[in-house]
C-alpha cells in the first residue's frame, strides 16, 4: 500500500489523539474521577423497543391532550410539540444536572404555528429556569425553524431546566417546536476553597428567637403528635356509626341525641337492654406494653351494667376493672386503666352497657400513663433536645377563625368546633393554659397570635387581659377561677396571620386591613402597654402600605417563606432556597426603608421551612431528606449574616405536619431538619463574623461566644465531593485541639423513620489542621475550637 505523507500525516495524528485519550481514560480511573459529559443530547429518542422522552416532564395541571413527540422517520430523535386551541399556559420541562461555577452553552431549534397572545404580551419560547437568557423573547405568529444559541453561567447552582413554553409571559393559544436540544460544557473553574476569619470583624449578635419554633392546630401537630389524647372525638361531635365518626355502634341500640347536650353537641345516648350488650367502641389504636387510663364521663338513669373493654387485632376482648365516681349535676366518671403485655399494632376501647336504663356518654379520655402533665413524654423530649427559646401558637391559618375563649376551662365541657381552616375537628382540649403550661415543661417563652381574621379588636384586648392581666381584672379574674392565679406574662404578640392571603379567613385588600391592625394593636395595648406586637407583612404593596400606615401599630414585621422542589433538581441548587429568599426578604426591608425614609423594623420570619412530599403523617406529614437538612442549615447561615434585621426565626411547624419532630401513636423521632436545628442551636455560636476567601462551592458562617473565647466555624457541602478547607485566622490563634459536630449520611435523599435513623449527628475530637479541614460531601458540620489568650 502506498501512503502520502498528507495521509501518513493523518495517521499518525489520529493514533495519538487515540493514544492520548486512552492515557486521559486510565488516568481518570485509577484516580476515581468520573467526570460529567462535555455534551448532553437532550432529545427524545426513538429506540428499538419504546419511545423515550429522556427526561422531559409536561406540567401536570395542563391538558395533557396539548403535549406530543414527533419522531422523524429518517432520524431516531423525536420533535416536542404543543398544541392547544384555546387560551392557557402549557410546559415541557427537562431537568438538566449541571457544575456549578461553570460555562454552558445550550442550543436547539423551535417553529412556531399560529402562536396567539392573550394579550400583546403573551406568546411562545423558551426559558432556562433561572438561567438568564440574553434572548428572553416572547415570540407570537408563524415560523421556520429559529435557531437558538444561549451562553450561561451557572454560578453557585447544579442544574437548571430546559423549557419550551406556550403561555410564556401569559396565556396563549396555536403550536409550537422544540428539537435538537444540546447542552455543552465550554468551562469549568477549579474550585479551591479557603477561607479567612478576622476574629474582630463582629457583627450584630443574632437573637436566640432565631431558634423558635412553631405549633398549630392542623393535622397531628398537636392533637395526634404533642398531646397525650388518643381518642380522637372523644366528645361525639359526630355521631357513632356515621362514616366520619371515629367511634362504631355496638349494637342497635345508640342515638345520637340532640336533647341532651354537655359540650355544645348532642351525645350518645345507649338505650340498653337486659343480656344484650349495647354501646360504642373506638378502633384505629396502637398500645405499646405499658400502662394506659382513662375514663368516660356519663349520665346514667335506670339500672344499668357496664363493662370497659380494649380489644386486639384478633378483635379479643379484654374486659378491664372500672372505678365510678360521682361527678356534680349527678354524673358518673367511669375510671379505668390496663396494661398489654406486648405491642398491639391494630387496637381499640370499648364501653358496653346492659340492663333496663339508659347511659349517656358525655366524654371520653385515653392516655398513656407515662404522659407528662397532658402531653406525651417521648415527644416533650424531642422538644428539649430542640431547646427552642420560643414558640408561636396558635396559627396560622388556623388563628383567623379562633376563639381562644372555647380553650379555657373544664376540658370536657370545652366545645368541639368544626375547623374550617384545615376542614378538621378542634376539641379545644390544648387552650392557652395548656400552651403556657407546655411552654413551662420546655423552658420557653411564649408568642401568641391573636385573630384579625374573623376576630375583634374586643377579643384580641380581653385575650391580652386574660394572659396578662392582674386577677382584679374582668378577665385575670376568670383566669384564677380557671387556676391561673398570676399572670402569665407573655411579652411577644402576633396581630394576625398572612392576611395578605385571599386563603385566610377574613381576608380583606391592605387598604382597609391597615384600619383592623391599627385598631386591634391600639386595644391589645391599651390592656397592657409592655408587649411588643408583630404586624403581618409580605414583599410589596402590602409591606409599603403597612409602613406608612401602621408603623407606629408594630413593634416587627413578620414575613413567611415556604420552598418546594419546582426545581431543577440539582442538591446545590436545592440547598440554597432558603437562604436565597432570606436574603431577597431582608434586601426588599432594607431598600424599602431607604426609599421611603422611614425607620427599619426587624423582621419575624415566623413561618420558615421546606413544604414537599410525600406526606406519610396525615395531614402535609411531609418527609424530610438529607438534603432538606442541608437547605435549613443555609438558612441559619443566612440569618447570622443577616443578623442585624432578623428579631426571630420559627421553624414551622415542630411535630408531624410539616414537622422537625415525627410521631406516631407508639414511636417518635428526629427528621434530619430537626437534628440540623438542634446541631446549630447547641453548637453554632450566637456572634457572627465576618468571613473572607474564596470558599464556593461551600456555605460558610463563623461565630464567637458571647464570651469571645471560642470559635465556631460551620460549612454546608451541598455537594457530591469532598473538600479540604484551610482557615486562615490571621494573627488570631485557637488551641491545637477542639469538636467537630457532624451531620451525614450515604445519599441525600435518605431520611429518618420509626424503624431506621440514617441521619444523625455525631462528635468527636479533632485537630486544628494547618493542611486545613476536611469537609464530607453531604453534610453540615461545626468545628469549635477555644481562642487562645
Amino acid at each position: 500500500m502506498n501512503l502520502s505523507r498528507k495521509e501518513l500525516d493523518s495517521i499518525v495524528m489520529r493514533c495519538f489523539s487515540l493514544l492520548a485519550a486512552f492515557l486521559s481514560f486510565i488516568l481518570g480511573f485509577a484516580c476515581n474521577e468520573v467526570s460529567s459529559p462535555l455534551v448532553i443530547d437532550l432529545s427524545p429518542v426513538l429506540n428499538a423497543t419504546s419511545d423515550s422522552l429522556n427526561g422531559w416532564e409536561t406540567e401536570y395541571w395542563s391538558p395533557q391532550e396539548n403535549y406530543r413527540v414527533k419522531f422523524d422517520e429518517t432520524s431516531s430523535k423525536g420533535v416536542l410539540m404543543i398544541e392547544a386551541d384555546t387560551f392557557g399556559i402549557s410546559r415541557w420541562y427537562r431537568k438538566v444536572q449541571l457544575s456549578p461555577y461553570s460555562t454552558y452553552k445550550v442550543s436547539g431549534a423551535y417553529q412556531l404555528m399560529g402562536v396567539e397572545g392573550q394579550d400583546e404580551k403573551a406568546g411562545a419560547g423558551i426559558r432556562l429556569g433561572q438561567m438568564k437568557m440574553k434572548l428572553d423573547t416572547v415570540l407570537r405568529g408563524d415560523s421556520d425553524w429559529i435557531s437558538f444559541e444561549e451562553v450561561f453561567e451557572t454560578g453557585g447552582y447544579d442544574s437548571f431546566l430546559m423549557e419550551l413554553v406556550l403561555g410564556k409571559s401569559g396565556p396563549a393559544k396555536g403550536k409550537v417546536f422544540l428539537k435538537d436540544v444540546v447542552v455543552e460544557e465550554i468551562g469549568r473553574e477549579e474550585l479551591k476553597p479557603s477561607l479567612s476569619i478576622d476574629i474582630q470583624a463582629q457583627q450584630t449578635p443574632m437573637e436566640p428567637y432565631i431558634y423558635g419554633q412553631f405549633i398549630e392546630h392542623m393535622g397531628k401537630c398537636i392533637y395526634g403528635g404533642i398531646w397525650a389524647e388518643l381518642l380522637v372525638d372523644r366528645k361525639f361531635y359526630y355521631a357513632p356509626g356515621v362514616k366520619k365518626s371515629a367511634w362504631q355502634v355496638v349494637g342497635n341500640q345508640v342515638i345520637h341525641d340532640d336533647g341532651y347536650q354537655y359540650a355544645g353537641n348532642p351525645t350518645p345516648k345507649i338505650n340498653a337492654k337486659l343480656y344484650q350488650e349495647q354501646g360504642i367502641q373506638q378502633g384505629g389504636l396502637k398500645y405499646l406494653a405499658k400502662k394506659y387510663s382513662g375514663y368516660f364521663l356519663l349520665n346514667i338513669e335506670g339500672e344499668v351494667d357496664l363493662d370497659v373493654y380494649w380489644f386486639d387485632e384478633k378483635s379479643a376482648k379484654h374486659k378491664v376493672e372500672v372505678k365510678e365516681e360521682n361527678e356534680t349535676g349527678g354524673l358518673v366518671k367511669v375510671y379505668f386503666s390496663f396494661e398489654p403485655n406486648k405491642s398491639v399494632e391494630q387496637a381499640g376501647i370499648g364501653l358496653v352497657a346492659s340492663g333496663t336504663g339508659t347511659v349517656h356518654v358525655l366524654a371520653s379520655s385515653l392516655m398513656p400513663d407515662d404522659h407528662v402533665e397532658g402531653f406525651r413524654a417521648d415527644v416533650l423530649a424531642l422538644m428539649k433536645t430542640l431547646d427552642s427559646p420560643i414558640y408561636r401558637w396558635p396559627g396560622g391559618n388556623f388563628v383567623s377563625g379562633y376563639d381562644w375563649k372555647d380553650g379555657v376551662g373544664d376540658r370536657d365541657k370545652r366545645p368541639t368546633r368544626y375547623e374550617r381552616a384545615w376542614d378538621g375537628l378542634e376539641t379545644n382540649d390544648v387552650g392557652i393554659h395548656e400552651f403556657m403550661n407546655l411552654c413551662h415543661l420546655l423552658g420557653t417563652e411564649a408568642n401568641i397570635a391573636v385573630n384579625t381574621g374573623l376576630g375583634s379588636a374586643e377579643m384580641a384586648a380581653e385575650q391580652v387581659q386574660y394572659v396578662n392581666g392582674g386577677s382584679n381584672t374582668i378577665m385575670g379574674k376568670w383566669r384564677a377561677e380557671n387556676g391561673r392565679e398570676a399572670p402569665y406574662g407573655v411579652k411577644l404578640w402576633a396581630v394576625g396571620n398572612e392576611m395578605f392571603g385571599d386563603w385566610q379567613l377574613g381576608h380583606m385588600p391592605i387598604e382597609q386591613y391597615v384600619e383592623k391592625h391599627n385598631e386591634v394593636a391600639k386595644a391589645m395595648r391599651e390592656v397592657d402597654p409592655s408587649i411588643e406586637l408583630i404586624g403581618v407583612g409580605f414583599p410589596g404593596h402590602w409591606n409599603d402600605m403597612m409602613y406608612a400606615h401602621s408603623l407606629e401599630y408594630m413593634d416587627y414585621i413578620s414575613e413567611h417563606i415556604y420552598k418546594q422542589d419546582w426545581h431543577s433538581g440539582g442538591l446545590l441548587t436545592h440547598a440554597r432556597q432558603l437562604a436565597d429568599v432570606i436574603r431577597e426578604v431582608a434586601a426588599e426591608h432594607r431598600k424599602r426603608s431607604e426609599d421611603s425614609q422611614t425607620p427599619l423594623l426587624r423582621i419575624a420570619m415566623d413561618e420558615w421551612n421546606y413544604w414537599y412530599g410525600p406526606h406519610v403523617h396525615g395531614l402535609l406529614g411531609t418527609r424530610y431528606f438529607l438534603r432538606d437538612a442541608l437547605g435549613i442549615a443555609s438558612g441559619l447561615h443566612e440569618f447570622s449574616r443577616q443578623s442585624d434585621i432578623y428579631y426571630m426565626a420559627n421553624y414551622a411547624q415542630t411535630v408531624n405536619v410539616i414537622g422537625a419532630i415525627k410521631a406516631t401513636q407508639t414511636s417518635s423521632w428526629m427528621e434530619a431538619t430537626g437534628h440540623v436545628l438542634a446541631m446549630y442551636r447547641k453548637h453554632f455560636r450566637p456572634i457572627p463574623l465576618a468571613i473572607d476567601g474564596d470558599h464556593k462551592p461551600l456555605d460558610i458562617a463563623a461565630s464567637l461566644t458571647e464570651d469571645k473565647k471560642t470559635l465556631s466555624i460551620a460549612v454546608v457541602n451541598a455537594t457530591y465531593e469532598d473538600y479540604v478547607l484551610p482557615v486562615d485566622l490571621g494573627d488570631s490563634k485557637v488551641n491545637s485541639q477542639g469538636e467537630m459536630i457532624l451531620l451525614s449520611a450515604n445519599d441525600d435523599m435518605d431520611f429518618n423513620d420509626e424503624n431506621d435513623q440514617k441521619i444523625d449527628v455525631r462528635e468527636q475530637q479533632v485537630n486544628w489542621e494547618k493542611r486545613g479541614f476536611n469537609i464530607p460531601k453531604m453534610s453540615v458540620v461545626i468545628f469549635k475550637f477555644d481562642l487562645k489568650e
